[in-house]
């Protein structure tokens, strides 16, 4: 299984931001505040998990690289208490360009952190800007560096297309920047607009000016081609790595795999049971002070709709999945399931003529929702 960590505070709120994150309040402790909950939280959470194998950890937020390297290290022990985390084990944080200096990933890295994602998102200080960021391209490149001299070898950065007055070369140019970096995991995603957003709330008033939907697709297929070229492979739909350095834990929820996850907001998947915490870190903190757990809400996925979200997070992955595969997993064939569903699929070249293998075409990557629609009705 794998274990998640949601700490929510950033340093501010960027414009196309929809996760549980909030800008950091003035008034000190509130780090603190959470991390303590956090620990409660793992401490005093029902023990139907405990001792079970764990073989990845992923610090999301947020910016979890705000909290100090001590917190970190405590989150770790207190979790490797209570589960058995495997010898190896890839932890991940990410962090923020510009809340981070050396001897800070120094620390993360004694604490037992071994892969850092750093939120790049572009090298365009204009486009920086038109989406909220604060940090600069140069402070990027610096905390890049600090890493790999603090011991870091699985390092990844995340890079955003489809910007405010980005063009197809401009995407390029981001792509050669963050190659020159020599990352060892690259996620590339293009922007999504989300309603409860600034973003969404300039989109719906008409003051966001986007590029179309082919130019979106040329600075994805810019980016695409340079990682290639430059020896990466395309895993995922939006994540490419060089051999060894595929990211673990986001690998697991690919492949419907089981987590756990504490943290506001933080979501876990269990025996076929979602749930859920509180998103609100106030509420969040007073929950676990009260009652030792901070439970939202859950659900138990019927069989169909287990089927038909195995097959759309499998067909996310560039390999798919085999024929063979689906019939072990669920006890028939996937033309049994869904008559005339992969020949229509094919028929439309949205899938890729491969024997045994369920898998999208290049051109179906882009348009997964078409693909999976069939199978999630």
């Amino acid at each position: 299984m794998g274990l998640y960590v949601h700490l929510p505070y950033c340093p501010y709120k960027c414009s196309y931001c929809d996760f549980p994150a909030l800008r950091l309040p003035p008034r000190g402790g509130v780090l603190e505040e959470m991390a303590g909950a956090v620990l409660e939280e793992i401490r005093r959470a029902p023990g139907e998990d405990v001792g079970r194998p764990a073989g990845s950890v992923f610090f999301g937020g947020g910016t979890p690289s705000l909290f100090p390297p001590r917190a970190i290290e405590e989150i770790l022990a207190a979790l490797g208490r209570r589960y058995a985390l495997r010898r190896g084990a890839e932890v991940t944080l990410e962090c923020n360009p510009g809340t981070v200096d050396e001897a800070a990933l120094a620390g993360y890295r004694r604490a037992g952190v071994t892969r850092l994602s750093i939120g790049a998102q572009t090298f365009s200080a204009e486009r920086l800007r038109a989406i909220g960021r604060l940090h600069s391209p140069d402070e990027t490149r610096q905390a890049v560096r600090a890493a790999r001299r603090a011991g870091f070898s699985d390092l990844s950065l995340d890079l955003l297309y489809g910007l405010p007055g980005e063009r197809p070369a401009d995407a390029r140019e981001d792509a050669r920047e963050a190659l020159a970096l020599e990352p060892d995991h690259l996620s590339a995603y293009a922007l999504e607009l989300e309603p409860r957003t600034l973003f969404g709330a300039l989109e719906r008033r008409g003051e966001l000016a986007l590029p179309s939907d082919e130019e979106v697709v040329a600075a994805g297929e810019a980016i695409f081609a340079a990682l290639r070229a430059a020896g990466f492979e395309r895993y995922e739909v939006s994540n490419f790595a060089r051999p060894g350095h595929r990211s673990r834990h986001n690998l697991l929820y690919w492949h419907q795999g089981e987590y756990r996850g504490f943290g506001p907001g933080a979501h876990s998947h269990i025996a076929g049971r979602r749930f859920w915490n509180i998103a609100g870190p106030g509420p969040y903190v007073r929950s676990v002070r009260d009652r030792g757990e901070a439970l939202a809400g859950e659900e138990i996925l019927d069989p169909p709709a287990r089927q038909g979200e195995w097959i759309y997070l499998r067909l996310r992955l560039t390999e798919g999945f085999s024929l063979r595969s689906f019939r072990l997993r669920f006890g028939r064939g996937l033309d049994a399931a869904y008559p005339g569903v992969r020949q229509d699929l094919l028929a439309q070249g949205l899938l890729a003529p491969v024997p045994g293998r369920v898998q999208a075409s290049a051109g179906g990557l882009w348009l997964l929702h078409r693909i999976a629609e069939p199978f999630l009705a």
